[in-house]
This record gives C-alpha cells, sequence and structure tokens, in this order.
C-alpha cells in the first residue's frame, strides 16, 4: 500500500514516517516537493505516484501570525486543502484530514462530540474548518481527525517548535514564568496520534469524522506545571488569567474532545496525556 504525506516535514510527519514507514510505502511531500496551493501540481505528483491514502498534515499553524495574514492561512488551510480533496476524489483516492479543536468556540463546558457545531473564533480555527467543509463536500472516501495541543519530536531544519520546548526554552531564560490557566483542553503527542492513524488505515473503519486527544482535561499551566515537574525543572511558576496575556487570535476556554467514537471503532483507549509526555520527554 501507498500513503502520501502532506506536511511531511513537520512534527506529525516525522511520526508518521516512523510509524507507518514499517509497513507502507510513503511518498513523502512538502510545500517545495508539491505545492497544495497548485492543484495540478497534485494532479501530477498523484498522477504519477498513484497513492491508496492521503495523509494531508499540511497547514499553516501560528495561530496568531494567522491573525494578520487571512489570506496566506486561508491559501494553505481551506483552499490548499480544497484542491488535495478534489484530486483524492478525481483518483478514489482515501484521504485523512488532520483538523482541531480550535474550530470550537470553547463555550461548551463539557467534552465536544464528533456531532457539536464548530463555531471557529480565529481565522486559523475558521480555515480548518473550511478545510473540514471542502473535504466533505468533494470526498466520500474521507476521515477527519480533530487534535488538540498536539506536541511532537522537532525535526531536523524544523522552523517551529511546541509548548513543551518553549517552556524548557523559557526555563532556562527567566525565574518567574506565567502561565493561562483558565484554557482547558488536552495535550496530544505525535506519537500517539500516528499510531492512531495507522489503525485507521489497517482498520478502515466508517469514514467521517473524530477525535483524538490525550486522555485527561488540563489547562495550559497544568501542562507546564507537569514539564516542569517531570525534568525536575525548578521555576517560580505563576497562573493567569487569559485576560492578562496578549494573544491576537481569541482561544476557546474549554476544547476538551470526547474520544469515545474513535475509542469504540478502534478497539483503544487513549492514554493520559501525562505519561504522552513521559515518552516525549524520552525521546526528545
Amino acid at each position: 500500500m501507498k500513503v502520501l504525506i502532506t506536511g511531511s516535514k513537520g512534527q506529525l510527519g516525522k511520526k508518521l514516517i516512523e510509524i507507518l514507514g514499517k509497513k507502507y510505502q510513503l511518498i513523502l511531500t512538502d510545500s517545495t516537493s508539491m505545492d497544495i496551493t497548485d492543484i495540478d501540481i497534485i494532479k501530477k505528483v498523484i498522477k504519477k505516484e498513484k497513492p491508496d491514502y492521503i495523509i494531508h498534515a499540511a497547514a499553516y499553524t501560528q495561530v496568531d501570525k494567522a491573525e494578520e495574514n487571512i489570506e496566506l492561512c486561508r491559501e494553505i488551510n481551506s483552499y490548499g486543502t480544497k484542491n488535495i480533496a478534489a484530486v483524492a476524489k478525481e483518483y478514489d483516492i482515501k484521504l485523512i484530514y488532520i483538523s482541531t479543536d480550535f474550530v470550537f468556540d470553547g463555550k461548551k463546558n463539557k467534552p465536544y462530540t464528533e456531532d457539536d457545531k464548530p463555531n471557529p473564533t480565529s481565522v486559523y480555527g475558521l480555515t480548518k474548518y473550511e478545510g473540514e467543509k471542502y473535504v466533505q463536500k468533494f470526498c466520500e472516501k474521507y476521515y477527519i481527525i480533530r487534535v488538540s495541543w498536539l506536541f511532537g519530536e522537532l525535526p531536523i531544519e524544523y522552523k517551529g517548535t511546541n509548548f513543551v520546548e518553549i517552556m524548557l526554552r523559557l526555563a532556562k531564560e527567566k525565574t518567574i514564568l506565567k502561565v493561562v490557566n483558565d484554557q482547558i483542553g488536552s495535550p496530544t503527542y505525535t506519537g500517539d496520534l500516528a499510531e492512531t492513524i495507522f489503525k485507521i488505515i489497517e482498520k478502515a473503519p466508517e469514514f467521517g469524522t473524530y477525535h483524538f486527544s490525550g486522555d485527561g482535561t488540563c489547562s495550559w499551566y497544568d501542562f507546564a506545571k507537569e514539564i516542569f515537574t517531570q525534568t525536575n525543572t525548578k521555576i517560580d511558576l505563576i497562573p493567569i488569567e487569559s485576560k492578562d496575556y496578549t494573544q491576537k487570535a481569541l482561544r476557546p476556554h474549554y476544547s476538551y474532545l470526547d474520544k469515545s467514537k474513535i475509542e469504540k471503532t478502534l478497539g483503544i483507549k487513549a492514554r493520559p496525556w501525562q505519561k504522552m509526555l513521559s515518552e516525549y520527554l524520552l525521546k526528545r
């Protein structure tokens, strides 16, 4: 079986290569080898490679910068996904699209299910939701997987970072650190997500939308506290409210994902996010 991965040089791409590469033939693409904003280039690659699956992991993920770069964010997350979905449909290829908890407004205060209506509050969340709608419009054979607070090993020459690395870097530079305590969700390790994607390809369950993240809720403050506890890092950590921390993009205050559908479908149980963090810290 051949699996084409977009965004293969990202954090999730790194783990997909590691886990899926053991069994499947992988076609790795990035913005230079297959520009997802150019449908003709996508068709050329797909026609040549003839994959059985496309895992669409490429995205514009800089949440705050997206508020100022609306068109660029939409070009990648929305129209880029539209192109991928249209080509997947044309060549009868199964599509796995990685989406986000940011499609929700966070006003629910209990776990979000796949049936809850999205209402994004940020440009990033809106464009990812637009991507979802294009997948649903063009494809019949698709899996939309919404994930939250993703972190994983950083590939060589990767320009991005993740919350764990930011916290550990800031702890070396500061003696006091203030972290938001009123945004609730759950961290997700790329390794667990990649294993789940592997199981989806193996089991080929019913097409549709699924939620996956670490098990258990926490705030960003709780996440930071656990990072410092597990790494024996000494720092004065202070919880603050979102209104006291300036960010351009509005985040959902509560975006914990209900995973019962994917757990039942695949016969899995999501690990506690603390255990995901422990594995990451061991492998980073």
